[in-house]
């Protein structure tokens, strides 16, 4: 069954310069035994992807410009030329071989990437990020720059979209340059290309340090001092243009600001730039970004590579995540650091499978190993965050956020409109260091264009608090990785809170059924929800349905959150029987977990009567009205 994707990243092939990462006399056998490998599978092979850095023009010294795609790949006819390895896999996967570009690559385009030719007339396609293999929307690949501060494309810059990571890399090979023995490359030390055998970790965290406009300031400045390049030396960006490490600074130097703005400004726009930058120190909130990305593209796995780390999944999540390591490890990390790569199969859901390519003996063999998941929170730190998925697919009128209520959290992703036939992912999440902390809570009403509302409402609190969640035409909900509970039912511990909404074509928010007399009850199926008022049989005046002996009757009935003690309050507008001994009129509440509230009204002047309680969901399903207890 062809229906595996093979993803390949950060090979890093350059021109055998000493300062590159990859060395074809080391790294080839590698390579082309993992193609070889692709290619003797091709009857399950659907595509092979590969996933940026492939080729690198960032790892030269300052006085060298760097080679283009087609000067690296005349340096490297094994794996490049017609008869090339890459040139058989083209052949036996029928041309169903994808170049996305990364950081080190970014400046390849469609035609240098259609000069790689087969001897069967194919071409390797080129793709821009955010890719769907196969054309299966559920699998989205990307590199994953795009989620870094360093490293990200920046198009705000004269050397567009050149990042300031560019200028860091070529301070160490400048380094290195000089530093190297006769006869040495970089291949021949330790912890090359992971991150660079310089502790650029410390002056990235001395960096943040700042987190202002001076970030990238920091940055230069740390890499200069830390290798003893001057800041004025020369850097040869192109034939032409020409510039120094004081220059990338001026350039450079409101990075960190344009990345707050970019995304909301503010502390949530602060939030983001922090955890981007700290992408690029240690690989922390990689998966943060994998799962905003799958949430904001409907897809249930992301592929990335750029982190050189592999990643088998994401913890925790309504998403996945996987990540496929590097190709090019130091031959003098080898074999501690291995060749890796990750194999997907299109199953449902998509299995993940990492893969390595390790020396065994005489030759080099391929196996799958167990590599480590991730998280979108870095410890110690948990995440209270309300995932919620909101299903649309059996309605034909999309949905308009109509109304936003939070009460502790922010959004990370809020569609403003869910499509009909579609459905959309919402991520609250929780404010770190937020004391006392609370967890994260929200109310939102969405409406279709003929006013029919949907409300929503879910909590996922720290302490004693219970989780809580009501709303839409049915929901299924659990709690971190316990198993999703019956229709109806909310775990009243646990977190992050996950819950599935689904919304069903003519149901009314809020709208009951009933028999208009005395002694009856009215039912609804989507139920009362905070917010909301009653509407019964149509009308919200409810003096002529809901009435009692002796001229009660009630006229009106809304539910709220509330605040203390008890966190919901139903407040019913009503009066009770007129006349000595007349008795009171009971009204009976029963919520969606199947508790019943009594309210006894009992005074016939007209006027707002409360009812407070907690539930896990809180949503009123039936009211009942009598002339005696039940």
């Amino acid at each position: 069954m062809k229906n595996q994707v093979v993803f390949l990243s950060d090979i890093h092939i350059g021109d055998n310069s000493p300062t590159c990462w990859y060395q074809s006399a080391i790294h080839d056998e590698y390579l082309i035994t993992v193609l070889d490998a692709i290619a003797d599978n091709a009857a399950a092979v659907r595509e092979l992807v590969l996933l940026g850095d492939v080729v690198d023009m960032w790892t030269y010294p300052f006085d060298v410009v760097p080679p283009t795609f087609a000067e690296i790949t005349a340096k490297n006819p094994a794996i490049f030329s017609r008869q090339g390895a890459f040139a058989r896999v083209l052949d036996a996967l029928d041309g169903s071989v994808t170049y996305i570009p990364g950081n080190h690559d970014m400046a390849v385009t469609a035609a240098d990437v259609a000069a790689v030719t087969s001897p069967g007339g194919h071409r390797l396609r080129y793709a821009p990020h955010f890719y769907n293999p196969a054309g299966d929307a559920r699998v989205l690949a990307t590199h994953g720059h795009e989620f870094t501060l360093f490293n990200a494309p920046d198009p705000a810059t004269v050397w567009a979209p050149l990042p300031v990571g560019h200028f860091v890399t070529r301070s160490v090979a400048t380094y290195w340059k000089s530093h190297l023995k006769p006869g040495q490359n970089v291949s021949d030390l330790k912890d090359q290309g992971y991150p660079n055998g310089i502790d650029l970790l410390s002056i990235i965290e001395h960096a943040l340090k700042s987190l202002d406009v001076s970030v990238s300031d920091a940055l230069i400045d740390g890499i200069a001092g830390k290798l003893g390049i001057p800041e004025s030396a020369p850097i040869r960006i192109t034939e032409r243009q020409t510039t120094t490490l004081n220059g990338v600074k001026q350039v450079y130097n409101s990075l960190f600001s344009r990345w707050i703005t970019e995304n909301g400004g503010g502390q949530d726009g602060l939030l983001v730039a922090t955890k981007a930058a700290m992408a690029d120190y240690n690989s922390s909130f990689i998966g943060w970004f994998a799962q905003r990305e799958a949430f904001r593209r409907n897809a249930d796995l992301v592929v990335l590579g750029h982190t050189h780390a592999s990643v088998s999944k994401l913890r925790t999540s309504m998403v996945n995540y996987v990540n496929t390591g590097f190709m090019c490890p130091s031959g003098a990390d080898m074999p501690g650091r291995f060749v890796s790569y990750a194999v997907v199969s299109l199953d449902s859901p998509p299995v993940v499978k990492n893969m390595q390519a390790v020396r065994r003996g005489g030759g080099i063999g391929v196996n799958p190993f167990e590599a480590p998941s991730a998280s979108i929170v870095v410890e110690p730190c948990m995440d209270f965050s309300c995932y919620v998925q909101v299903d649309n697919s059996r309605n034909t009128k999309d949905l308009m956020c109509v109304e936003t209520r939070v009460g502790n959290g922010h959004f990370i992703e809020l569609p403003r409109c869910i499509k009909a036939g579609s459905f959309s992912t919402l991520w609250l999440q929780d404010y770190p260091n937020i004391l006392p902390p609370h967890g994260s809570d929200a109310t939102l009403t969405y409406c279709d264009d003929g006013g029919t509302a949907a409300v929503f409402n879910f909590d996922c609190p720290t302490g004693i608090y219970p989780n809580s969640c009501s709303g839409g035409s049915g929901f299924q909900a659990k709690a971190g990785d316990g198993p999703w509970l019956p229709p109806g039912q909310v775990p009243s511990t646990g977190h992050p809170l996950f819950v599935r909404f689904s919304v069903t074509p003519g149901d009314v928010a809020g709208a009951f059924t009933g028999a208009c007399k005395e002694n009856s009850f009215a039912v609804s199926s989507t139920g009362l929800q905070p917010g909301q008022s009653v509407r019964l049989n149509g009308r919200s005046d409810l003096s002529g349905c809901m009435t009692a002996n002796d001229e009660a009757k009630v006229f009106a009935i809304h539910l709220d959150k509330a605040t203390g003690v008890y966190e919901y309050c139903l407040g019913v507008d009503a009066q009770g029987p007129k006349g000595m001994l007349s008795g009171s009129m009971y009204l009976y509440f029963t919520d969606q977990s199947g508790d019943r509230y009594l309210l006894t009204v009992f005074d016939h002047a007209r006027r707002k009567h409360t009812l407070q309680y907690n539930s896990a969901a809180p949503a009123i399903m039936k009211i009942e009205w009598s002339n005696t207890a039940r």
